[in-house]
């Protein structure tokens, strides 16, 4: 070290200034040999500290040269045989980055060895044009195996000209993997000599190398047209697209021809079209839109009959991106091809573009669909097109007009689009006379409505013939009186169209809507609908009292419960008994221990009894053991009986073990009479 020092300190090397003292210089120098002796006996799994030392070092030298250069004979010490491969790679590593010719010797020897050869290269690599190129060339000579192919490839990616002579020889011998990569690296170097030694090469050789070469000689088309040979390189793609065997290679040399084609490839697009060679045609399809020339779209768009269905949506595709008058109208045209895919292609496309103007287009494409996804893929398309109010606009006005087949998918994407905006003309739409509209109309509404259509919706549902729709608008319906915060008003609107309701079917449905209201009046509606005179309308109303949002309806439950003769409607009251019981058994007290014993009381069948013991299982409270072991008798239910009873053990033994030991050992021993 002169003129400086260098301080080791946490693995980086620092420059201390001129006026260090030689002492400093020489503990850093220590340091150094040191930090190099661990990393020469580096193997796997030992610590990194030594390189890691050394790697900080080289990064922190960037602005002293002389630490620089010291680090640089540190780093070839650590190339020689006495360090382990780990060490020498790591010393190649940091050499592609601080390296300078005076490295290039102790790299050379390691071109020598197979094993060494591929680190040696990765140094090598980096390096400027000229020393290290000769290096690599000399080493060519005498290497063998597999250093010869990494040495090969390595003046292949520094693409030296003066190479060439000696990588054309190693083509054309006999030994494969040499040929190969002396052929490929040709390639890479790209240059008019490579060219002329490629060309040679393909007089000769067999096939076995037929696809290497054919690869080299795309990548040295690619380089030649780069540095301003582009007439060669022209000729070169004419040639592969002409009489290359693989469909890969005539791909990309038709891919590059369509750029260089002075007409952007116009013609040679439409060549490819009408021609048999399928193959090509995604290519020559995905070129189609970069052509500038005004006629481009209706020349295209005249070769759409040529096509199979599946280049056809390429072709779709590909003119929807050019945007022009043309192509807008062979986009038109294929909205009604027999193909399904090519329609689909064509209304994605459309609504891509955007434009209000097709609006029209796409709903005569719901009414012609011929699969839901085909619908669907008309739906998404009116949802994305842009025009904002004008869009909307034709979309109702189309709406009105369309046929009752496309208005389900019109429907939707009005909804979606417009949002509660919409609602005057779903309104409209509950009216239709097809059942699949009206349907569709209520569902939309369901989702879009607020509170001001309840009333509305309610005025249709009582006029309702179809079951279907009126199920619907039932559902609906609630959907919207839950979205009006007063009570009062909810039961008002229901029962004012209950008032109204022209039949048992009518009437049954606004009876099934008054819990939503849950206020005493809308109660005492049902209470009277107990006494009517129509079945239909009683089991409504035990229906609606089962789903009674509060307990209030408990009394009139369990005098249906109780009622005799009456099972299909015990039935019902029973499952809205198990709701409340359930959403109280998370505070248990006597009162609800005395309705669970009524409800047991009230069991007709071993159904009854597995109903209720599935929620009375769920009890944390002593009193519930005894509702539940004295049906241990019963053998068609003592799996369940046992199941609730373990649940309520488990829940109250930490507060009462006492109780729940006993109800343990009963369980536990013989079935009780």
């Amino acid at each position: 070290m002169k003129l400086f020092c260098q301080v080791l300190a946490v693995g980086a090397l620092v420059w201390a200034g001129p006026r260090a003292c030689a002492a400093e210089e020489a503990q850093v120098a220590g340091d150094l040999d040191q930090a190099v002796a661990s990393a020469a006996a580096y193997e796997s799994g030992q610590s990194l500290e030594p390189f890691r030392r050394l790697e900080e070092a080289v990064r922190d030298s960037g602005s002293n040269p002389a630490a620089r250069r010291e680090l640089e004979a540190a780093l070839i010490k650590l190339l020689g045989t006495g360090s382990s491969f780990e060490a020498r790679r790591f010393a190649c590593k940091q050499l592609g980055i601080i390296g300078s010719p005076a490295a290039l010797p102790a790299l050379a020897r390691l071109l020598t060895d197979s094993e060494t050869a591929g680190i040696a290269c990765l140094a090598l690599t980096t390096y400027p044009p000229g020393k290290a190129d000769e290096v690599l060339r000399a080493g060519l000579s005498s290497a063998t195996g597999t250093a010869r192919i990494q040495i090969i490839n390595t003046l292949g990616d520094r693409r030296d000209a003066k190479s060439i002579a000696l990588l054309a020889r190693l083509a054309a011998a006999s030994d494969q993997p040499p040929a190969e990569a002396a052929t490929a690296s040709l390639g890479k170097i790209g240059t008019p000599g490579a060219w002329q030694a490629i060309r040679s090469l393909r007089a000769g050789t067999g096939g076995e190398l037929a696809g290497t070469l054919a690869d080299a000689m795309l990548r040295c088309a690619a380089n030649l047209n780069l540095t301003g040979h582009s007439k060669t390189a022209f000729e070169i793609y004419e040639d592969l697209l002409a009489n290359g065997a693989n469909i890969a290679v005539r791909r990309s040399a038709l891919s590059a021809l369509l750029t260089l084609d002075e007409d952007q490839g116009q013609k040679r697009i439409l060549e490819v079209l009408s021609g048999k060679d399928d193959a090509l045609k995604p290519v020559a399809i995905a070129r189609v839109a970069s052509v500038d020339s005004p006629g481009a779209s209706e020349e295209f768009a005249t070769q759409m009959h040529h096509l199979k269905p599946e280049h056809q949506v390429l072709l779709v595709e590909r003119l929807a991106a050019r945007d022009d008058e043309s192509a807008r109208l062979e986009l038109a045209k294929s909205l009604t091809s027999t193909e399904p895919m090519v329609r689909r292609a064509a209304v994605v496309a459309l609504g891509r573009l955007g434009d209000p103007y097709y609006v029209g287009m796409l709903a005569q494409a719901a009414g012609a669909a011929t699969d839901p996804d085909e619908s669907r893929a008309v739906e998404a398309a009116l949802v994305g097109m842009k025009g904002g109010a004008e869009t909307d606009r034709m979309l109702v006005a189309h709406l009105r007009l369309a046929s009752p087949k496309a208005r389900v998918p019109l429907i939707a994407a009005v909804t979606r689009r417009q949002g509660a905006a919409a609602s005057p003309v779903l309104l409209e739409e509950t009216a239709n006379s097809d059942p699949a509209v009206a349907r569709a109309a209520f569902r939309a509404l369901a989702k879009v409505g607020t509170g001001k259509e309840a009333a509305p919706v309610l005025a249709k549902l009582v006029a309702l013939v179809d079951a279907g729709v009126r199920a619907d608008a039932e559902s609906t319906a609630a959907q919207l009186l839950a979205k009006l915060p007063d009570a009062a008003q909810r039961s008002a609107a229901v029962r004012e169209a209950l008032a109204r309701a022209p039949t048992v079917e009518t009437r049954s449905a606004c009876l099934a809507l008054l819990p939503v209201c849950g206020d005493p009046t809308a109660l005492e509606d049902l209470q009277r609908a107990l006494n009517d005179s129509e079945p239909e309308v009683r089991e409504a109303a035990v229906r609606a009292l089962a789903d009674w949002p509060n307990d209030s309806a408990w009394g009139d439950l369990m005098a249906v419960y109780r009622q005799q003769g009456q099972d299909k409607l015990h039935g019902v009251a029973l499952r809205g008994f198990t709701r409340l019981l359930g959403e109280q058994n998370a505070h248990p007290d006597a009162a609800l221990m005395g309705r669970y014993k009524l409800v047991l009381q009230g069991a007709r069948s071993d159904t009854d009894y597995r109903l209720i013991l599935g929620v009375l299982a769920g009890v944390a409270h002593p009193d519930a053991l005894p509702l539940v072991l004295p049906l241990l008798s019963n053998p068609s239910i003592r799996a369940e009986v046992v199941l609730a009873a373990k649940q309520i053990i488990e829940a109250i033994k930490a507060e009462h073990p006492q109780v729940a030991e006993e109800a343990l050992k009963k369980l536990t021993g013989p079935p009780q009479p």
